[in-house]
């Protein structure tokens, strides 16, 4: 409880000076890019947290690391890093800081669950309906489940809506069994 207020309290930090310094989405391609490589290699993380390489020495390092990927402003951004945040919190930050984000701009993730892949059309059908709902702009990742049978289920923001086949089957079972 204590790591998730710790986490969520750097999240908001680094969102508010990001935003003030109009860094913001440089921040969040940075965070998420440390996040993603720290979470694929537990030595870069312990590289990253460790106090026994000295601050310079961890610059030079990284420098070298990312002189052909990164551009020189999200190397600056990495360094100013490095002393301030917990490095072993690097996902459930980059996650926090991704959601306050979302949150600023009012777009929203929708997760659409079906037993297939939809087309791009209905890819775009899909998301035309949901965004003349909600009056706000939305990405829609697609997920192939053959486990619902058929129908979709949507995860609006922290909204479920479950039209699967799979349900609608169980709850069907469920009325006849207490009968």
């Amino acid at each position: 409880m204590i790591q998730n207020k710790k986490i969520d309290k750097s999240a908001k930090v680094l969102f508010s000076v990001f935003k003030e310094n109009n860094v913001d989405q440089l921040g969040s391609e940075v965070l998420t890019i440390l996040s993603k490589i720290s979470s694929k290699s537990q030595k870069f993380k312990q590289f990253l947290s460790t106090r026994r390489i000295e601050l310079s020495k961890k610059k030079e390092i990284l420098s070298n690391i990312f002189s052909e990927t990164l551009n020189q402003s999200q190397l600056d951004l990495i360094f100013c890093l490095l002393d301030s945040i917990d490095f072993n919190c690097l996902e459930l930050m980059d996650k926090k800081y991704q959601k306050l984000m979302q949150d600023s701009t009012g777009h929203i993730n929708v997760t659409a669950v079906t037993v297939n892949k939809l087309s791009e059309s209905e890819l775009f059908d899909l998301e035309s309906s949901i965004k003349s709902k909600i009056n706000t702009d939305i990405s829609i990742n697609n997920i192939e489940d053959k486990k619902i049978l058929g129908g979709i289920k949507l995860k609006v923001g922290n909204v479920l809506i479950d039209g699967s086949i799979s349900t609608k089957l169980e709850k069907l079972k469920q009325s006849m069994i207490n009968k």
